[in-house]
């Protein structure tokens, strides 16, 4: 998320309170029930929701956003401070190297090469976002893509630009969100905005775009909303209608709340967003949200949309946090949804399995079916920071320390295809030979079953695995899967000798493994970004993720994740690079 120049939260802050940010472990709260009062694998719950009300806000057309909102000092430095995103770390009873160690994964190192791709290009950069569109530079990015109709969208934190098949620029870069008014979306002057999402949907030819806005009055937290963006045409010629979600739980403890990382998941009957909510600067947490609004809805420009809701979300006796939404290709009789569960930040071996159904008459006010289940999963546990060449920021005049956030052990995006729902995270590995603790990735297989509209027992892991390199740390995986069963993933990685650089690995249909990494763009800097300075704690912001799409014409698979071209402005130098993989 991004901090707004509005708000009451102070842009520098103490070394003591940024390591907290930065690092996104902070504890907040317990969870409820421990893991060891879960509910047995193999059995199911079930949850009641509500019905809320959407509003459509307004309309933009992306030609008539100004594509240069700031003003930039002499020297090319932004001319106001840059923003440290904050992160909010998932509750936990605590973190201790000692139980971590005990239980991290061993696995075996891959090589890397170069690999072969069918278009290849930088998005969106730390220069683009932080001088060109919004006037501060601003870490992580929190990348997401879209492609459809022959064009690519690419939206980071906060900016957007939508281009070509071959990198050529067709709109923007463009303001997402802007103090004062004036970016993509209808955003108020006090708020607070953060973490965009975009996505195709080619059953529909509708594009879909969200941000979170927190609301500040007179400096106090009020209202949280998603603001959700909808375009059935051309994204660049045509009109996008706005909708605007209020999120906060009015039933919640602490709320006003924070809608932290909210997530886009998209089926045949819907588009569902799940904000993770924080209590509003307060210690309280109350998980993962489900928000449902049907497509025809959205589509038709209803003013009044209704939205089902899901709140007080755990399985397995843990809170939901990070709960995704499976985006689908095809016909599927559910709605799923994943999440990692780790309620202590160190390691665990389950996975929360989730179905939405009757979820087709959302539009006509009728509240779906939601169960969820716990499943047995290989072990996984939280990464180690990644360790990079040092550099020099401008902004602090000090040296950047190298060291890199790799967040957390959390679920990322996933998919469903061919009757099985696939995803990714990182988590902390050994690797024979290897020097130390690496951050890698764990992906997994999942098949779901279902008994008369619930998530049952059958549900099992199908396949999984790790991927690594020794020397090298893996971070942000994001997976998507042909239907022909090839599968992609695409992430971060470097080392004490390794540049930030993208890369990415292929796992052929009928086969158990992922390939040898490939790189997309070779990192050509260390990191210069300001919180990799003493000064803002140290540990650079990274991510938050990465993002993906299939091609809608079945040529590949569509990649956005984080890398290093050049030195940016000496205050951030993060990339992003946007390239299509033939899997």
């Amino acid at each position: 998320m991004r901090i707004s120049s509005r708000s009451k939260v102070s842009v520098i802050v103490s070394l003591a309170a940024v390591v907290a940010i930065v690092a996104g472990f902070a504890v907040y709260a317990t969870f409820g029930k421990s893991a060891s009062s879960a509910h047995a694998a193999g059995t199911s719950v079930t949850f009641s929701g509500s019905l809320a009300k959407a509003k459509l806000l307004s309309k933009v057309n992306v030609s008539a956003l100004a594509t240069v909102k700031a003003s930039v000092v002499a020297n090319g430095q932004s001319a106001v401070k840059p923003h440290v995103i904050t992160m909010r770390g998932r509750p936990a009873k605590g973190v201790t190297a000692t139980s971590i160690a005990a239980h991290r994964p061993n696995v075996s190192s891959t090589t890397v090469s170069t690999g072969a791709l069918l278009h290849n290009f930088d998005g969106i950069s730390a220069i683009q976002n932080g001088q060109a569109t919004n006037g501060y530079d601003l870490e992580p990015p929190d990348e997401s893509i879209a492609v459809g109709n022959a064009y690519v969208l690419n939206f980071v934190n906060l900016t957007g630009a939508i281009y070509k098949a071959n990198g050529q620029i067709a709109a923007g870069p463009f303001p997402l969100g802007l103090i004062g008014g004036g970016g993509f979306f209808n955003t108020d002057l006090n708020n607070i905005v953060s973490d965009p999402r975009a996505y195709y949907d080619k059953a529909s030819h509708t594009w879909f775009a969200l941000v979170w806005e927190d609301d500040f009055v007179n400096g106090q937290p009020g209202p949280a909303f998603v603001d959700l963006a909808v375009n059935s045409g051309d994204p660049v010629t045509g009109t996008w209608l706005e909708y605007q979600i209020q999120v906060d739980d009015a039933t919640a403890a602490g709320c006003p709340c924070l809608p932290d990382y909210t997530i886009l998941g998209v089926d045949q009957y819907n588009v569902y967003l799940l904000p993770n909510e924080f209590q509003n600067y307060g210690p309280g947490f109350n998980g993962s949200q489900i928000y449902a609004i049907a497509k025809s809805d959205l589509i038709s420009g209803n003013p009044t949309p209704n939205v089902a809701h899901f709140g007080g979300l755990s399985v397995a006796g843990v809170i939901a946090y990070h709960l995704q939404p499976a985006i689908e290709t095809m016909g599927a009789p559910a709605e799923y949804f994943m999440n990692s569960l780790d309620p202590n930040n160190t390691f665990d071996n389950r996975l929360g399995v989730w179905a939405m159904t009757n979820r087709a008459k959302i539009a006509q006010g009728v509240i779906p079916n939601l169960s969820a289940t716990v499943i047995s999963s290989e072990a996984y546990a939280m990464p180690p920071n990644a360790q990079t060449p040092t550099g020099f920021n401008a902004f602090t005049g000090s040296p950047t320390t190298g060291v890199v956030t790799a967040d957390f052990d959390a679920l990322q995006e996933v998919q469903y295809v061919n009757g099985y729902l696939y995803g990714a995270l990182n988590t902390s590995v050994n690797i024979a030979g290897d020097t130390g603790a690496r951050a890698g990735i764990a992906w997994f297989k999942v098949w779901p079953s279902l008994s008369n509209g619930v998530i049952d027992g059958a549900t099992r892991v199908a396949a999984q695995g790790y991927v690594a390199s020794s020397g090298l740390y893996l971070m942000y995986p994001h997976i998507n899967v042909m239907p022909d069963g090839n599968a992609a993933m695409v992430f971060t990685y470097g080392g004490l000798g390794t540049y930030l650089s993208a890369g990415y690995t292929v796992m052929k249909a009928g086969t158990k493994s992922f390939g040898p990494i490939q790189q997309a763009a070779a990192g050509a800097a260390p990191d210069n970004g300001f919180t990799d300075t003493a000064a803002f704690g140290g540990i650079g912001r990274w991510g938050d993720y990465s993002a993906g799409q299939l091609a809608p014409d079945g040529s590949g698979i569509w990649f956005a994740t984080q890398y290093i071209p050049n030195n940016g402005d000496q205050i951030a130098n993060w990339g992003n690079r946007v390239f299509e993989v033939k899997a």
